[in-house]
């Protein structure tokens, strides 16, 4: 191939732009044309992109090669952050899944667009960046490459051209897709995606200096009549309306890419997705190179650029005063803590690494919704000088869930990001069902302990519970407990992937029906670990109070092959002295195959199960989970009571169909016993 081009870089030389479009995961086949790029050693002067294509063009400009921005695309979890509709109210109520949430704005509470985490994307973005922004300290002239980005002025819908300040947030104001990505604000101007004004910049990168330009572009196929019935197709076609498709005016000397996009959908990121767009760029450029005429930049790049502007002694950190949010209301801004979250100081020695793991861990708070670092400084110092968005300062959000063993379940919840003057924040979670109703509330803030900051908590929780007990097929009469009890001490939210803990000072007064009151004082400890958005991962949970003892552990794992999903999921419970509802349920909120959920209760628990889910419609999955468990009460460890089924292991399959709906998941299933006994579950919703 390389000596199939050399006729063509024999013309004069001209400086030339690579140009790259928008078109949201469309994107991935910018990679392909850039390994292509790389395998003929040709390098452009400049590089223009827009959304998509800015994300691709600012790593590429940044010194990265196609393959290397192959690997670090693949790495991010973009399938996390970018989603269909679902709103979150706040890590800090657990991961509960909410039908719809609500968040305060100027003109009052408005529902959340629920489509990203817009906190972690943009961390995400700044991390992903954070080379080039060092590398170009507030102007993008300074990249190996040099770089622009385009974005769209909401106010005019003119092109705005991006090439100085942060280059994480440049981007991202250029990739800011409409209704799933809020706008951003750069020098007084709100800025949406580019490619409302410009999707495919070529007047811009002429306008630049460009004598050629090599244009790689992301056809988008016209809306088909077969889809006009779907609600959720209809609104991606008038998205993709939204974006201007330019008509090229193109010169003899320029490239013009044209990768067969058309049937790819512009929000999936799926690593099957990626390959194959991959692939498409790099067969597009490679037959697009083959017939160019002319093949001479200017040359006027130096890619030993890189690595020298890399090195660098810290100056000066700092973290900007309270500013106003979007919607007028006061951000809140704890600078010594983001301070330390960074992990920087003046006169430090650059680290990379740890910028970027403080940037995340920051990301993955729910005050903030953006963070960037706006770099400064020579090519021998860098100063940083962070800038962060409060997120809305109130949520509140609502779920649903039913089955027909516990009827139906409500839970409202709310956070405030702003208590006391924004030194604190607190969360308020009610749930309301037929059998159990319950109320948890904490506040808590951020306190310096021997160097670190800690999220110091005070909490409160009441709740009542009708248990229900059996004794075979008949209900027997239920117990009333009744509960109050308080902690203090410290209290972290949930983050997937990541460990987190809770561990205080408890007192709890109880009282169930035919017993007195009772209180009790002592200790309490949890570490969780989530496995996504809406699943724990691991859970573990010890109380040693003076009047009694529970330890809990809790983890399940899942996995793909083919498309058949598998999930282990095994539980261990023990107690002494325990209230009856405080002890074990067989299965958990789960229940267990052939049996009523709650049927079996004891002070020790021994579970595990292998769920298998396989669709078989766009709609419908089929189930099938295999059980095996014991109880057992008393003392002792999982103690067999001869004449009873306290002690004795069973097992049993429940096997079904669930279809996903806008409010969670609807499962009907059948479930039998190995010895014998079967019921049905049915369950609307993410239970809670």
């Amino acid at each position: 191939m390389a000596a199939s081009i050399a006729p063509a870089q024999s013309c004069p030389a001209a400086p030339t732009a690579l140009v790259l479009a928008g078109g949201g995961a469309k994107g991935f086949a910018h990679i392909g044309v850039i390994e292509m790029l790389d395998s003929l050693k040709l390098r452009p002067d400049l590089i223009v992109g827009t959304s998509s294509g800015a994300i691709i063009g600012a790593l590429y400009a940044s010194g990265y090669s196609g393959t290397q921005i192959d690997s670090i695309t693949r790495a991010l979890p973009m399938d996390q952050v970018i989603k269909q509709y679902e709103p979150q109210v706040s890590k800090a109520l657990g991961l509960l899944r909410p039908t719809a949430v609500w968040e305060l704005t100027a003109a009052g509470y408005a529902i959340q667009s629920g489509a990203a985490h817009e906190g972690e994307l943009n961390a995400l973005m700044s991390a992903l960046f954070l080379r080039g922004n060092v590398m170009a300290r507030g102007n993008f002239d300074q990249l190996p490459i040099p770089f622009r980005a385009v974005a769209t002025d909401l106010r005019t819908h003119a092109p705005v051209v991006l090439g100085t300040g942060d280059l994480a947030r440049a981007i991202r104001a250029s990739a800011a897709i409409p209704v799933i990505l809020r706008p951003i604000q750069l020098d007084g101007r709100w800025l949406t995606d580019g490619g409302i004004a410009e999707n495919e910049p070529v007047k811009s990168a002429r306008a630049l200096g460009a004598q050629r330009v090599w244009v790689s572009r992301l056809p988008y196929a016209p809306p088909s009549p077969s889809s006009y019935e779907d609600p959720l197709q209809i609104m991606a076609d008038m998205l993709n309306s939204l974006f201007e498709q330019d008509s090229l005016v193109t010169r003899p000397t320029d490239v013009v890419i044209r990768n067969g996009t058309e049937n790819y959908d512009n929000l999936v990121f799926s690593r099957t997705a990626q390959d194959s767009l991959v692939d498409i760029g790099r067969r597009a450029a490679r037959a697009a190179f083959a017939h160019a005429t002319c093949l001479h930049p200017a040359g006027t790049v130096n890619p030993a650029r890189a690595e020298a502007t890399l090195a660098g002694r810290i100056t000066q950190v700092t973290v900007a005063p309270q500013q106003r949010d979007s919607s007028g209301l006061q951000s809140i801004v704890d600078g010594a803590a983001i301070l330390a979250d960074l992990g920087q100081t003046d006169g430090s020695a650059l680290d990379l690494r740890k910028l970027e793991r403080g940037l995340l861990q920051i990301g993955r708070m729910d005050r903030y919704r953006e963070v960037w670092l706006n770099p400064s400084g020579t090519a021998d110092t860098v100063a940083l000088h962070a800038t962060l968005a409060g997120a809305s300062l109130r949520s509140l959000g609502v779920g649903v869930a039913f089955d027909q063993f516990s009827s139906g379940r409500l839970w409202i919840g709310a956070v405030d990001r702003a208590l006391f003057k924004g030194n604190a924040d607190a969360a308020l979670l009610v749930k309301l069902g037929t059998y159990q109703q319950e109320a948890w509330g904490f506040v808590r803030r951020r306190a310096l302990v021997d160097d670190r900051f800690l999220p110091l908590t005070l909490s409160a929780r009441i709740m009542h519970e009708s248990v229900r007990l059996f004794s075979g097929a008949t209900e027997l009469p239920s117990i009333d407990a009744r509960a109050l009890s308080g902690t203090l001490g410290f209290h972290e939210d949930l983050a997937v992937g990541q460990w987190r803990y809770d561990a205080g000072l408890e007192f709890r007064i109880f009282r169930e029906t035919y017993h007195t009151a009772r209180g009790a004082l002592g200790l309490r400890a949890s570490i969780t670990r989530a496995a996504n958005e809406y699943e724990l991962g691991t859970v573990g949970e010890l109380l040693v109070l003076n009047d009694y003892q529970r330890l809990h552990i809790e983890s399940s794992n899942s996995w793909m092959r083919g498309n058949v999903q598998t999930t282990l999921r095994v539980a261990a419970g023990w107690g002494n002295n325990l209230p009856t509802y405080q002890t074990f349920s067989l299965g958990g909120n789960e229940g267990f195959a052939g049996y009523r959920i709650g049927e079996f209760r004891g002070s020790q628990e021994l579970f595990a199960s292998v769920l298998l889910r396989r669709p078989i419609t766009n709609l419908l999955k089929i189930r099938a989970e295999f059980m095996a468990g014991v109880i057992a009460r008393g003392y002792g460890v999982l103690t067999n009571e001869p004449g009873t089924e306290y002690g004795a292991w069973r097992g049993g399959l429940r096997t079904g169909v669930e279809a996903q709906t806008p409010i969670g998941p609807i499962r009907a299933e059948e479930g039998f016993s190995l010895t014998g006994q079967r019921s049905t579950l049915i369950r609307v919703g993410y239970w809670f």
